[in-house]
């Protein structure tokens, strides 16, 4: 599977309840040498925020562009690699309880 793959794709429970598109992958690894793996996907209508690094508010500056990359970014969600069931032909299955994030 390649990044291409799930970017833009479509994300959804397996109750059919749309969370939004898949906009950016978050990585993660073990230890130094351990190989990358997907840790989530950020859905909703905006991943600027997390992009930025305004999400987890570990970037507090300048204010105007904090205040203006959260607003955007609210509605976005990360959905942790675990909870996706399947990958179909860009549409992510996704165990419920993900947050709904609404577009």
């Amino acid at each position: 599977m390649k990044a291409t793959d799930l970017l833009g794709a479509e994300a959804v429970d397996t109750e059919g309840s749309r969370l939004g598109r898949v906009h950016d992958i978050r990585l993660a690894r073990s230890g130094h040498d351990a190989p990358w793996r997907i840790d989530a996907v950020i859905v909703g209508p905006s991943a600027l925020a997390y992009r930025l690094g305004y999400s987890e508010h570990a970037v507090t500056g300048p204010g105007l562009l904090a205040a203006l990359a959260r607003r955007l970014g609210r509605r976005s969600r990360p959905i942790p690699w675990s909870r996706v069931v399947r990958v179909q032909q860009r549409r992510l299955v996704v165990r419920p309880g993900a947050e709904r994030a609404t577009s």
